[in-house]
């Protein structure tokens, strides 16, 4: 018997309530209503709406402008619903309170409840000249502002608090560069190798949205997506071998916060550079004053220069876009398009490069063919 009343008294979390059908969920409530620490609930709602009852029947039937009421009849109603609902609403209110607590972080409760300090401190300032307004409005109106003003503090603090934890942070110190990863660059895999080269060196930050990201990914029903997650969490597992102590995870101070957001708030904070693959993200991070190093950047600069007058030895593997081109590539995947060549596709020919065409999509090269055009 003791068994099953502590089985019923039992606490269910509330993320375990939310995720039971509306049956189980009814169920839950009323165990819980029904339990030791339910009916003590229920004979204090009891006793409470009693006394409030008997004391706003006696206030009525004091005003000879209102029709007397019975202090007997509002007490028996106050108290029958006390009993009733007392329960739910201290279960539901304490859920709802718990389930908000759990989602945040110490950092964001410290700087929530500041927000509430302040605000209740000039709800107290305000309070005296408001006392001042004729009555009622001069006994209501400085509870009601200073609770307003309480909330808004915290509101407000609460949606600011990354901006406001920035200030307190520790910067990284100035003898070392801090470096901030994004997902991009996990996937992609070569900063490993910048790294173990010696062209990249200092502290490494790797903010948790990244971690929770590629954990999604790992995770997801797609194989493509699914791969890509294992490799970028597999790169970080042997980042953090190489580095040891120099890469360090950055805790989240934002519920709910993107990834993207998180490594541009991290380089923001720490004074670091953004590695990432992602050129999109980069050209954000830059109107926001951070330095971005793109790992597709550097192998450009890094391929081999080809200027006109040049010859090149490659394979013609397609057709181009204009009458009588042909297409080929060279051993770093730059394109090559041969003027008057189709006839050569599939064949290993020499070419002497004419000119040259950077795009926001890479270089292009122009060239002929040495066995026909070089002779002109």
């Amino acid at each position: 018997m003791a068994d099953s009343s502590r089985e019923t008294a039992r606490v269910v979390e509330p993320h375990e309530a939310r995720s039971q059908p509306p049956s189980n969920r009814r169920q839950v409530r009323l165990e819980r209503a029904g339990s030791p620490f339910g009916r003590l609930l229920r004979y204090g709602g009891l006793f409470i709406g009693a006394l409030v009852g008997w004391s706003f029947g006696g206030a009525l039937a004091a005003r000879p402008e209102l029709v007397a009421a019975s202090q007997l009849f509002l007490a028996a109603v106050l108290a029958g619903l006390g009993f009733l609902v007392t329960p739910y609403i201290v279960f539901d209110l304490v859920d709802a309170v718990v389930g908000r607590l759990r989602r945040l972080t110490i950092e964001a409760l410290l700087v929530s409840c500041s927000g509430a300090f302040v605000g209740a401190l000039l709800g107290l300032v305000l309070a005296w000249p408001l006392a001042l307004l004729p009555r009622p409005a001069g006994q209501l109106v400085p509870s009601v502002v200073a609770a307003l003003l309480t909330l808004i503090g915290a509101s407000v603090a609460h949606t600011k608090q990354g901006e406001i934890l920035s200030l307190f942070r520790r910067r990284a110190p100035a003898d070392g560069p801090v470096l901030v990863l994004d997902t991009s660059v996990l996937i992609d895999g070569r900063v490993r190798d910048l790294f173990r080269l010696g062209f990249l060196d200092g502290r490494v930050l790797v903010p948790e949205e990244v971690l929770r990201e590629l954990q999604l990914l790992a995770e997801h029903s797609d194989p493509s997506r699914r791969a890509r997650g294992r490799r970028g969490l597999d790169l970080l597992r042997r980042l953090r071998d190489d580095l040891g102590a120099r890469l360090e995870v950055v805790p989240g101070s934002v519920p709910h916060r993107t990834a993207d957001d998180a490594v541009i708030a991290c380089g923001s904070e720490f004074g670091g550079k953004l590695l990432t693959c992602d050129q999109q993200l980069a050209d954000l991070a830059r109107v926001r004053g951070i330095v971005v190093l793109n790992p597709n950047q550097l192998a450009e600069a890094l391929r081999s220069p080809v200027h006109a007058g040049d010859r090149l030895t490659l394979r013609l593997v397609g057709e181009g876009r204009e009458a009588g081109q042909a297409v080929g590539y060279l051993d770093d995947g730059t394109l090559v398009i041969v003027e008057r060549a189709r006839d050569s596709i599939g064949e290993d020919v020499t070419v002497e490069v004419t000119r040259t065409l950077q795009t926001a999509g890479g270089r292009l090269i122009f060239a002929h063919l040495v066995d026909r055009g070089g002779a002109r």
